[in-house]
């Protein structure tokens, strides 16, 4: 965890958490991961899955985990994994009351029309809720986790689904497993080559993940924060420094790193706030070794640029039909920042006064050239990281100082 506690309770800032986390969106060096870590040798049986009936067959063996429930709630977007999901549970309890919960943000893409399509298709009340600003709400998104991160938004979902059942499905894992990042993907191809060495490949792999760090990223933080882009790296290391093909390669970094280290527990911190059961078919036990030993074939086709080959044709099997694009839960930043988050920024993360500057954790000029980049060309990697930086303020403000209510709005 990036808190550990000392003599009274008392939460002290680890500094190589809160850099990394400021970096990757998560840690890796503190927090044991809940699941087992995936390995080169997950990723070399290779299987082909034709049609996708052997996965299938696993998932719908999954939902024996849960069949001690009669009322479900299910997170549902308009994309393939949620929708599967929802074909799935209905298709194992057929005469079970299903509420599907849809979060909208202001300003974003609405997924609600696709997902209430997908909910009368299957006898599931649908129930879309009206997201806050992630700013306003800042102190209870931090509480949360207990950690200085911002994509613990998604609470209200579990927070909506409590009044309708036990248990909140989810597509967790989906992605990781059978190849839904093709935006990285892509990228990473065009980038690589066969020649490149280990750390070569990781700074490649990284800048298809750009939108978690800055180019001057060591200029973020002030003294009391020792930043090395070597350590970084060698996080990655044993991801990129084997024999596998470069997708392969990406895969492993994803599930060990984003899901492992990141989506998981901030899943986990949710529904143990909230006190309900969290499940998804793709994290079962027999579904993610399968999956990870799929070969990429069956997960991405680089000519297409389309990803979940099998899980695909399993929704056309089940006369699913999902959109095109992902897109998920998410917040226009942009548009949140400009009517919300500026002027919060302002008030509690920008004056000299602020924790994160007088404890020296962040380089105060560094924040001054950032919100010009914002303000002048709208920045979203710069807003990105401004947005983790108040994170951090609001995190300190709340557990070291104490003096900030997490159910405050701001």
């Amino acid at each position: 965890m990036i808190l550990y506690l000392k003599k009274q309770s008392k939460m002290r800032l680890n500094k190589i958490s809160t850099r990394n986390i400021l970096t990757l969106r998560y840690d890796i060096t503190t927090e044991k991961p809940t699941r087992k870590l995936a390995t080169v040798q997950d990723f070399k049986k290779s299987f082909n899955d034709k049609g996708g009936h052997n996965t299938e067959k696993l998932l719908n063996e999954s939902f024996k985990e849960v069949k001690k429930f009669d009322k479900f709630s299910i997170s549902l977007s308009g994309g393939i994994d949620s929708s599967l999901c929802l074909a799935l549970l209905r298709k194992n309890f057929p005469d079970a009351k299903i509420t599907a919960v849809s979060g909208v943000f202001e300003g974003a893409f609405d997924e609600s029309t696709y997902a209430k399509k997908l909910a009368e298709k299957f006898d599931a009340e649908f129930f879309p809720i009206q997201m806050e600003s992630i700013y306003a709400k800042m102190p209870e998104i931090v509480y949360i986790s207990k950690k200085p991160k911002w994509n613990t938004y998604n609470h209200l979902i579990a927070k909506q689904a409590k009044k309708f059942s036990k248990i909140l499905v989810t597509g967790d894992g989906g992605d990781e497993l059978f190849g839904g990042y093709t935006f990285r993907y892509k990228k990473f191809l065009n980038l690589v080559k066969s020649n490149d060495n280990w750390k070569t490949r990781i700074i490649k792999y990284l800048e298809c993940h750009n939108r978690d760090w800055v180019p001057d990223q060591k200029s973020i933080f002030g003294k009391k924060i020792r930043f090395s882009w070597i350590e970084i790296y060698n996080y990655f290391k044993p991801y990129f420094n084997n024999k596998l093909n470069p997708l392969n390669q990406v895969m492993l970094a994803d599930f060990n790193g984003k899901l492992l280290h990141d989506f998981i527990p901030t899943g986990n911190a949710i529904s143990s706030h909230y006190k309900i059961n969290r499940f998804s078919p793709f994290l079962n036990r027999e579904v993610q070794q399968f999956g990870l030993s799929l070969s990429t074939k069956s997960k991405y086709n680089y000519s297409t640029n389309q990803g979940k080959i099998i899980l695909r044709e399993i929704n056309a099997r089940l006369k699913v039909k999902s959109m095109k694009e992902k897109y998920g839960f998410s917040p226009s930043l942009i548009f949140d920042w400009q009517k919300s988050g500026k002027d919060i920024f302002m008030t509690y993360a920008f004056e000299k006064n602020a924790n994160i500057y007088t404890q020296k954790i962040i380089n105060r000029d560094w924040v001054i050239h950032a919100l010009e980049l914002i303000e002048n060309d709208g920045n979203i990697r710069y807003l990105n990281r401004i947005t983790s930086i108040l994170a951090l303020e609001i995190w300190y403000r709340i557990f070291i100082k104490k003096d900030l209510n997490p159910k405050k709005s701001l």
